[in-house]
């Protein structure tokens, strides 16, 4: 479009330049030819319809120009190359806005511009003979070519649509696809589509995800085979503590097979963690919430749900309820006590769960979600765990497309903020 009215101007001012050129030299002929013609015979020359309705005056004083609109350089400099007149000193040649072209030419108006052409020459006695053109400049868009323009842009537009269309859609289905792989869906073999470039980038993908897919599988699995394999030693180790005497070196061996039995339990749920198996549903956080609350206060835990909401997530309930559970126990561990907070995050549903503990320094706020990491470095049963139980929590929110890190809560403790992404149109619950 800015390229046709970049045309449409330079069309105009070339005609315009092109009528200025003829006037000035239809001009200059006819004062040439008034120089050996009487003065009786002026009349006649003058009133002698011209081609283009050239109308011929004579005046005394130079004619009076207002509004004038600059012509071409490049006609100025032609004018001066042809006829070696300038502007000024006896010569004149203008263009001005004029009113309606029925009422100079008798011809009915059309679209665009009326211009009148001027151009004016001084002759030997003083007077000036000035040609008068009328011409029309037709409107830059008219309605033809603005159906033109439309239809071709509705063609173009077309056109594009359908070409990004074959290269989107499979970029569609590859996004869904990296989705669902991070959320731990089984995933079935993505067809290539598309130009070469998107052929082999989801061959790529359809690699990846089968490796990596194979690669989770085999770490649940090997680590349920060591739980399990595990267990019988541990059942034989303890058999035989029994036979022994009581006194130190028994109770310190029974010590060890503890902490060996809770790293066993451990592994055995991140394996579990692992497992993708769950389907996903829709539920409401409050009920889980509950859920989790009711349980662990059965146990002795000193917990306060604040202010819960209706909101509904979509993934894995008791995934994420263990996810949930373990940073809750956490809190309790190292705080004694856990707030509980739900609060709704734009697109997301934020849990903020506080302690009244010592806190994490900032330093290990990222460390303490790598397994086996344990801040408290005593190694005792009653006051650490085995290390795996953020990790787990962590594995499992990351799955759900959430977040979860650590901070300073107001009361100088630690408060764990977990982001979970929420389901807007609570109908799909239904």
């Amino acid at each position: 479009m800015l390229s046709i009215s970049y045309f449409l101007h330079d069309k105009n001012r070339l005609l315009l330049d092109y009528r200025a050129f003829d006037a000035v030299e239809r001009l200059l002929s006819t004062a040439k030819l008034l120089k050996t013609l009487p003065a009786a015979d002026e009349e006649a020359v003058i009133k002698t319809p011209a081609e283009w309705g050239l109308q011929y005056t004579i005046t005394v004083a130079a004619p009076q120009v207002r509004d004038e609109l600059q012509l071409s350089e490049d006609l100025a400099i032609y004018l001066k190359d042809k006829f070696g007149l300038s502007f000024g000193d006896g010569f004149l040649l203008a263009a001005a806005e004029s009113g309606n072209r029925s009422e100079i030419t008798g011809q009915s108006d059309k679209p665009g511009r009326n211009l009148v052409l001027l151009a004016s020459i001084k002759l030997d006695d003083g007077r000036w003979l000035t040609a008068r053109d009328v011409l029309h400049l037709p409107k830059p868009w008219a309605w033809q070519l603005t159906v033109t323009i439309l239809a071709t842009v509705t063609i173009v537009v077309a056109v594009v649509w359908i070409i990004v269309a074959k290269i989107t859609t499979p970029l569609r289905h590859l996004s869904n696809a990296a989705d669902n792989l991070g959320r731990g869906e089984d995933l079935q073999p993505i067809s290539a589509s598309g130009p070469s470039e998107l052929r082999k980038l989801t061959q790529a993908f359809n690699d990846m995800a089968a490796r990596l897919t194979r690669l989770l599988n085999e770490r649940a699995r090997t680590l349920a085979a060591i739980g399990h394999d595990l267990k019988s030693p541990i059942t034989a180790m303890r058999l035989r503590i029994e036979l022994l005497d009581d006194g130190e070196p028994k109770d310190r061996l029974g010590l060890c097979l503890d902490e060996i039995q809770e790293l066993v339990d451990a592994a055995l749920s991140l394996s579990r963690g692992c497992d993708t198996s769950e389907p996903e549903v829709v539920f409401q956080l409050e009920d889980l919430m509950s859920e989790l609350v009711s349980d662990l206060r059965v146990v002795g835990g000193e917990i306060t749900l604040v202010n819960p909401h209706r909101f509904f997530i979509y993934g894995r309930r008791n995934a994420l309820k263990r996810a949930v559970r373990n940073v809750v126990e956490n809190a309790l561990r190292y705080g004694h006590r856990a707030r509980i907070f739900v609060r709704p995050a734009m697109a997301d549903v934020c849990l903020l769960i506080d302690d009244d503990g010592p806190g994490i320094p900032e330093a290990d706020r990222a460390r303490v979600f790598n397994p086996f990491v344990r801040l408290e470095e005593s190694r005792s049963r009653d006051t650490g765990g085995s290390g795996l139980g953020l990790a787990l929590a962590k594995s499992i929110i990351d799955g759900h497309q959430g977040r979860i890190r650590y901070e300073e809560a107001d009361s100088g403790g630690a408060r764990a903020v977990i982001i979970l992404p929420r389901l807007l149109d609570q109908s799909a619950a239904v």
